[in-house]
C-alpha cells in the first residue's frame, strides 16, 4: 500500500541519517583524540629531550638532512641562507674533519646559537650535539636518537617511540592515545602523568631499541662530548 511504502522510505531514511550522524560523531572523537595524543607526545619530546630544543625537533633534522643531501657536497666549508627545517637565517658549514663536519646555527645578529657535527650516513645524515646522535633515514622519513641518558625514535608514519627513566618500557603511539608498553600485568601508565613526571627529571637509560642494547647500535657512542 502507498502509506506503508512512505512509512518504510521515512524508516530507512532515519536509519540512513543516524548512521551517518554516528560515523561524523565518531570520526570527530578521533580526531580530537588523535590531536590530544599528538600535543602529550609533544610536550613529553619537549620536556625529557632539552639539548634537542628548539632547532632539532625530528621533523626538522629530517627536511634539513633531506635537503643537505640533495645539495653538492662541499668538505671545504660554506655558507647556507635559511636552511631547511632548522628555523635559522644562516648555518656555517666549517672544513670537514675526521669526525665529521662541523656547522654553526646563526642568528639575525649573527650570533652562534647552536653547533653540531654533521656526518652522511648511508640512510641519511648523522647529527651529532654534544655526547648525543641523532640519525635522519630519508628513505623511510624516520628519525633515531641516541644519547647516554635518554633515546627516541620517531617516523612520520608511526609518530613516536620514547625511552626514559620513567619506566623500562617504550612508550607507544596509538589512536587511542599514547602508553608504556609492558610485557607484565601492571597497568599501563598515561603519557600525562610522564609528561608532568619528566619535566622535573632528570632522565635516565631505560631499555634498548629492538631488543638490543643502545651502545651496540651506534658506533663511538661511549664518547662523552662532540669537540671540533
Amino acid at each position: 500500500m502507498p502509506g506503508q511504502e512512505s512509512l518504510g522510505f521515512i524508516v530507512v531514511a532515519v536509519v540512513m541519517v543516524a548512521i551517518i550522524a554516528y560515523r561524523i560523531v565518531r570520526a570527530v572523537r578521533g580526531k580530537r583524540d588523535r590531536t590530544r595524543s599528538w600535543e602529550k607526545q609533544e610536550a613529553l619530546f619537549t620536556a625529557t629531550f632539552p639539548e634537542l630544543q628548539p632547532y632539532f625537533h625530528p621533523r626538522k633534522a629530517l627536511d634539513f638532512v633531506a635537503a643537505w643531501r640533495a645539495r653538492p657536497m662541499n668538505p671545504g666549508g660554506f655558507e647556507w641562507t635559511k636552511p631547511p627545517g632548522l628555523g635559522v637565517p644562516r648555518a656555517r658549514f666549517l672544513a670537514a674533519g675526521e669526525k665529521g663536519q662541523p656547522v654553526e646555527l646563526v642568528d639575525a645578529a649573527g650570533a652562534v646559537v647552536s653547533r653540531f657535527l654533521l656526518l652522511d650516513h648511508d640512510e641519511g645524515g648523522v647529527i651529532r650535539i654534544g655526547p648525543g646522535k641523532l640519525t635522519a633515514n630519508v628513505r623511510d622519513a624516520a628519525v633515531r636518537y641516541w644519547h647516554p641518558e635518554r633515546e627516541f625514535k620517531w617516523s612520520r608514519a608511526k609518530g613516536w617511540r620514547l625511552i626514559t627513566q620513567l619506566a623500562d618500557r617504550p612508550i607507544d603511539s596509538t589512536d587511542r592515545g599514547t602508553t608504556f608498553s609492558s610485557s607484565s600485568d601492571s597497568p599501563s601508565v598515561t603519557t600525562t602523568a610522564a609528561a608532568a613526571a619528566a619535566t622535573g627529571a632528570v632522565l635516565g637509560a631505560g631499555g634498548a631499541f629492538d631488543g638490543g642494547g643502545a651502545s651496540e647500535s651506534w658506533d663511538g657512542a661511549s664518547e662523552s662530548r662532540t669537540s671540533y
